[in-house]
């Protein structure tokens, strides 16, 4: 990473690395980038500073010359920016930075700066002096949320403050993790921040400070919530055959035949998946990808094909960390034992519910005790396959009662389920398992996308081609509490009968009407708000997967000490 030690720094990062260097880093060496309310009301307040109409351009009003949008770079300093504003008056030039907050004040009441905004407002009068050869002794900042301009002074200590910041971005740059969390005098910064989703900074240092899980706690800790409840935006599904999506201004629109039959805003849809034979358009694909929505493909057959999404993040290292920490045994024992220590508890404690008042042959405490005696020996084990053995296991015991968990109407009517089957699955209960669990390794996927991982390099599947591995390892935790539990829900409250398949040969797979119903039902449960058993606030289990996922990247660099898999109590 020695190219990004010598790289100009932006004069924006030393802002940054001021107020949080691990908000530096995120955004600038792993190169994420959020978008929230004050992010967008910091655009919105540059709009006429940004316009291209306006840059390099002076115009003087009551005697004062003004330019905007002026290029500047020193290689001396190693920064580089575009100043907002660059004012003259009687013979003395200098920066006018806007800011969108409100400006702060000081004990007497009058209205100050911000220091990592003084920060950069210093850069740009240093980069000034460099170009222009003229002292600068002081700048504006214009806070936009109260109205106020407010003089700043360049004094030699502010100076140094802005020295110390450009090493600082130095020193960070060539990190292959980022640092830890602000610490809590500071942690009031975290509220409000874009990168906070990412970052997860209580998660982080709670997950440092506790580094054995407690398994046994009966209460989970009660983290402050920096993070937002739910994602916006909905999941598109397309699966009418013959039909095209294209796109019309900020639109979706879906045509079948030559028709438009329905038009989605794009501010609306965070995820689209294709199934069947469905065309969507380039220039679709295009905005799609401009947008950072991913579009996953699944046969009309329910199995996962990919996804297109946008080109890769680009924290390289988190993929070095990765394929270097999956190469070793050791790593990817403990990371298969978290995992199937918590699919297992999801088993038991699904089996528990369902058998609550249906208990005639004693098979809930026989299935659920031997779900936990397979619990209690699982630390024993040294290898993967011996995990992969004790997995096997738990599936029998658990498949072995899960025809139980269906109710039978009084009709007589209902579905029946002996065994587990597929590839292809030959019966109704287990056509909806194969297809939930493919709708769940479509998420999956998207999740390990998003936070930076190679979804292809696993810890606990065999990596063999074509296959997820890393997105098939985090579904094994959430596939009895996502997606056998949309098959109960389906088949319980005969959401969908038997008319809602089609059997041909030995092969059985949802009708069209099947699959709305299955869809509705997936996404109800995904926004569905459960307690995180380690952090102890509520977030919906579509929020859950990218949690899950960016602990293990925080896991797989090194910076927290264990993973520990999501489980329901």
């Amino acid at each position: 990473m020695s190219a990004i030690a010598t790289d100009p720094i932006p004069v924006r990062a030393l802002n940054q690395v001021t107020y949080c260097p691990r908000l530096y880093y995120l955004q600038y060496v792993d190169a994420v980038m959020p978008v929230n309310q004050h992010v967008e009301g910091g655009l919105f307040d540059h709009r006429r500073v940004d316009d291209p109409d306006l840059k390099n351009k002076t115009r003087n009003d009551r005697g004062t010359a003004t330019s905007r949008g002026i290029a500047l770079s020193s290689d001396t300093l190693g920064i580089t920016g575009i100043l907002d504003v660059i004012e003259e008056k009687n013979g003395e030039q200098y920066p006018v930075e806007t800011k969108h907050g409100s400006a702060p004040h000081d004990d007497n009441g009058k209205p100050t700066v911000w220091d990592n905004d003084a920060v950069q407002l210093c850069a740009q009068a240093m980069l000034m002096e460099e170009a222009f050869g003229k002292p600068v002794s002081h700048g504006f900042q214009f806070h936009a949320g109260s109205k106020e301009r407010v003089e700043l002074k360049f004094t030699s200590e502010l100076r140094e403050k802005t020295h110390a910041a450009i090493s600082r971005c130095r020193e960070l740059s060539v990190l292959d993790s980022p640092p830890e969390p602000l610490p809590s005098e500071l942690r009031h910064r975290c509220f409000g921040c874009s990168l906070a989703p990412v970052c997860l900074p209580e998660e982080t240092l709670y997950q440092i400070g506790h580094p054995i899980p407690n398994e046994d706690a009966k209460q989970p800790a009660e983290l402050k919530k920096v993070i937002p409840q739910s994602d916006d935006g909905a999941v598109l599904y397309l699966q009418e055959p013959g039909s095209s999506v294209g796109k019309r201004s900020e639109h979706l629109v879906i045509k079948k035949d030559g028709k438009e039959t329905s038009r989605v805003p794009m501010h609306a849809v965070r995820q689209v998946v294709v199934c069947g034979n469905v065309q969507v358009s380039t220039q679709a694909l295009e905005t799609l990808a401009e947008n950072e929505i991913p579009i996953s493909y699944v046969t009309g057959h329910g199995r996962f094909i990919g996804s297109f999404v946008p080109a890769p993040s680009k924290n390289v290292s988190l993929r070095e960390s990765q394929f270097k920490k999956f190469n070793e045994s050791a790593v990817c024992l403990e990371l298969a034992k978290a995992v199937v220590r918590a699919k297992l508890a999801n088993q038991r404690t699904l089996l528990m519910r369902n058998l609550r008042e249906d208990d005639t042959r004693g098979s809930k405490e026989y299935g659920a005790r031997g779900l936990y005696d397979l619990l209690r020996t699982l630390d024993r084990h040294t290898s993967i396959e011996s995990v992969l053995g004790v997995e096997g296991q738990g599936a029998a015991l658990y498949f072995g009662e899960f025809g139980r968990f269906l109710k039978q109407p009084p009709t007589g009517k209902g579905f029946d389920f002996t065994t587990r089957n597929r590839r292809p699955p030959r019966d109704p209960v287990n056509a909806l398992l194969s297809f939930a669990y493919t709708m769940l390794a479509k998420d999956c996927f998207s999740a390990v996308c998003t936070v930076g991982f190679d979804p292809y390099k696993g810890f606990f599947h065999a990596g063999r081609h074509g296959k997820p591995s890393l997105a098939l390892d985090l579904c094994e935790e959430f596939r009895p509490v996502i997606a056998d539990s949309v098959v109960l829900t389906l088949i319980n409250n005969e959401i969908v009968t038997k008319a809602d398949f089609v059997t041909w040969r030995d092969s059985c797979q949802l009708t069209d009407a099947g699959r709305k119903a299955f869809f509705a039902a997936y996404e109800q449960r995904k926004s569905t708000e459960i307690t995180h058993p380690v952090y102890g606030y509520r977030m919906s289990y579509s929020r859950m997967l990218e949690v899950q996922a960016r602990m293990l990247a925080a896991y797989v660099r090194g910076s927290i000490p264990s993973y520990t898999g999501f489980t329901v109590r």
